[in-house]
């Protein structure tokens, strides 16, 4: 409903906004809650295809950094309507995209034509890869998405980099003497 307090583009978190460079050079929100990154608990009652979702899907936004304790239910949103996009795609592959539907005379109970309509499957598919592009979206998971994000390279340097450092800096010394 236009002009209530729910209505408009939902603001993005302010650690998304760092990632992006906070195009908007607006303030950014210092006493937002930060959750600890880190693996979330699966939640119960995923289906099987969900959980190896799950299973694919968590190792890769560890990587990403984009992924906290906090984020469990959302992740498992994403699985359960990737999980719905699989069987879907599966209940076309076997019934086909278009069905035939019997037309029968109620009178004699012959069928005296077809009827041909969707298969319900591309309905429920249509609106899971919609649940499912939401969630990538969220997730940094779509090429659109993750081109607004900036990792900034870490403060530290890395052990590799020291220990080559200190490698360097001792032959240098004995190179000296």
């Amino acid at each position: 409903m236009p002009g209530t307090s729910g209505s408009g583009k939902r603001p993005l978190p302010t650690a998304v906004k760092k990632l992006r460079g906070n195009p908007g050079k607006r303030a950014l929100n210092d006493a937002e809650p930060a959750a600890a990154a880190g693996t979330p608990a699966m939640p119960k009652g995923l289906s099987p295809i969900a959980r190896q979702e799950w299973d694919d899907i968590v190792p890769l936004l560890l990587r990403l950094n984009v992924l906290t304790e906090l984020d469990g239910k959302a992740l498992g949103a994403y699985c359960q309507a990737h999980a719905m996009v699989v069987a879907a795609e599966q209940d076309i592959a076997r019934h086909g995209t278009i069905l035939e539907e019997p037309i029968v005379d109620r009178a004699t109970g012959e069928q005296i034509g077809v009827r041909r309509k969707m298969n319900p499957a591309f309905r429920v598919w249509d609106a899971a890869m919609g649940r499912l592009k939401s969630f990538l979206i969220e997730f940094g998971l779509s090429p659109s998405s993750r081109s607004k994000l900036r990792i900034e390279k870490p403060t530290e340097p890395d052990a590799l980099e020291l220990y080559l450092a200190r490698r360097a800096n001792s032959n240098i010394s004995a190179l000296k003497n």
